[in-house]
């Protein structure tokens, strides 16, 4: 998914708490670096039905290996390992950039997807600052998880990388699938569900069974280029942020192959989504509730009279309704919901925060400006991201850009 992690709650109020084969290092070989250390890291990507070893460097261990394919698609191989660039102990400097990301509570591993230097799947140890790079073949468009964060799909131009994440190794790459990823969602099972860039041929909702490389179009939903997903696996259903002419909330059944279009919300733009620039949507682990980039809070359900009903908005505890959120994550463990938001207009006069609430009430608890976040002595401008919580909600990440470098600090 483009953005947006799963996580849970347990009344409404407590809320968002908001891509063959291949060897590769696996996660027990990994080494901690010191937060001083300084990497670079290696690897290839190969050509159909071929995966390359990558090579560690670094404080960590070196590995190795070569392995030969025959599925369907394009396979890569394993991973490379490489420590941080130079930080501290709160800001480590990653070394690629990212296009999209996500975070694994059960691993404890931030999930980013690179397009700069090269393009690669990053398995990233917070803490110490140890990166595991995945060669991609194709460079990455969207990131999703599978529920229990060890599987990882990377959606490509044409293409989707299948990756677990524990071994750090392809499982299945497929570049003939007909269109361009937008945003995308992984299941239990091993079918991913995404969204096309364009409206070619009605941009119908696309199943991919990632064990074959198959793709099934989905019925009685349409005109979905651009749109963003979140998977709610309780209920083996997609929602999805429509950005038609009308913005606006949507369902469909995954439970039948392909699936199906059920409805969508009954306000019909009644309540800020975000708009036709909004960065994303997040959902509820349990799938309980929906934040939308407008700021706003829906209940989900199994009915169609009681899905999708507005509950409130953040900007209802500080008044600053004149924001986007850009990206969310919160932690039932702590109670509290991390978002990051933009008071300015995108791309022109742009003030990002981040700010923590409180649940169930939504009290702003704390807010991080701009000077708070600078990751270094740069001059240049800081964007924050992605927010994450780790797994017990201890600790905040923030993924930052400044310059050309790309940057992960702790809160």
């Amino acid at each position: 998914m483009k953005s947006g992690k799963i996580f849970p709650v347990v009344v409404l109020s407590s809320l968002l708490v908001a891509c063959g084969g291949g060897t590769g290092a696996a996660f027990s070989s990994v080494k901690a670096n010191t937060s001083t250390d300084t990497g670079t890291g290696s690897g290839s990507s190969s050509s159909s039905n071929s995966s390359t070893g990558g090579s560690s460097t670094g404080s960590g261990s070196s590995s190795s290996g070569t392995d030969s394919n025959s599925s369907s698609g394009s396979d890569t191989g394993s991973g490379s390992s490489t420590g941080s660039g130079s930080t501290t102990s709160t800001v480590k400097q990653l070394a690629r950039n990212a296009v999209d990301a996500d975070y694994s509570d059960s691993l404890e591993r931030l999930i980013t997807a690179s397009s700069s230097p090269d393009n690669a799947l990053n398995i990233i140890n917070p803490t110490t600052g140890e990166q595991q790079a995945v060669p991609l073949n194709l460079a990455p468009t969207s990131l999703a998880l599978s529920p229990d964060g060890k599987m990882a799909v990377v959606g490509h131009a044409n293409g989707v990388t299948y990756i677990n994440l524990q071994t750090a190794s392809v499982v299945g790459a497929y570049n003939n699938i007909g269109f361009t990823v937008f945003d995308i969602a992984l299941d239990a099972n091993g079918m991913a569900y995404a969204t096309p860039t364009d409206n070619v041929s009605w941009a119908p909702l696309k199943a991919i069974n990632l064990a074959t490389g198959e793709v099934k179009t989905g019925s009685q939903i349409n005109d979905l280029a651009g749109s963003y997903l979140q998977f709610a696996p309780a209920q083996k259903a997609l929602y999805i942020l429509y950005k038609g002419a009308v913005v606006d909330l949507e369902k469909a059944d995954t439970s039948v192959t392909p699936p199906v279009g059920l409805y969508d919300s009954p306000y019909n733009g009644d309540y800020d989504m975000g708009g036709a620039d909004a960065k994303g949507f997040w959902i509820t682990e349990d799938g309980g509730y929906l934040l939308t980039a407008g700021e706003t809070l829906f209940r989900t359900a199994t009915s169609e009279d009681q899905d999708m009903l507005f509950q409130r908005s953040l900007a209802d505890s500080d008044g600053d309704f004149n924001t986007t959120l850009m990206h969310a994550d919160s932690s039932q463990e702590a109670g509290q919901v991390a978002v990051i938001l933009n008071k300015g207009v995108t791309g022109t006069s742009s003030d990002y925060r981040v700010k923590t609430y409180s649940m169930p009430n939504l009290v702003l608890v704390e807010e991080k400006t701009l000077t708070d976040l600078k990751p270094s002595t740069s001059t240049d401008p800081v964007t924050p991201q992605f927010v994450f919580f780790n797994s017990d909600g201890s600790k905040r990440y923030v993924v930052l850009k400044q310059g050309d470098g790309t940057y992960l600090r702790t809160l």
